[in-house]
């Protein structure tokens, strides 16, 4: 029954312990206990989820660093690319033969 716990708090430790014992709160308060006394990092309450302009504000600094870290890279395949077509339309010559092929079919 101890493995479905997942205790990011004391406050949601102690309302899944009450939860796993029925409402007993004696039992509750002694699964509590058990627990409890190997975590004693445990915070009070669960942390507050951090708000979309604060997750926001993360992914586009992390986007931004990627960018500084991975710039130069970033450059060069865009001038390649560029490269790439700028020569699309130039054919690189065919050398043709000294002596004509023999037919295939003959």
């Amino acid at each position: 029954m101890g493995q479905g716990l997942r205790a990011t708090s004391k406050s949601s430790l102690k309302l899944q312990c009450l939860f796993c014992a029925k409402g007993d709160l004696k039992e509750a308060k002694e699964l509590y206990d058990f627990f409890a006394a190997d975590m004693p990092g445990l915070p009070d309450t669960d942390p507050v989820p951090p708000t979309w302009q604060q997750n926001t504000a993360q992914t586009v600094n992390g986007i931004m660093g990627w960018l500084r870290d991975n710039g130069p890279a970033i450059q060069q395949a865009y001038q390649y690319v560029q490269q790439l077509i700028a020569n699309r339309g130039v054919i690189p010559p065919v050398e043709t033969p000294a002596e004509p092929l023999p037919e295939i079919n003959g």
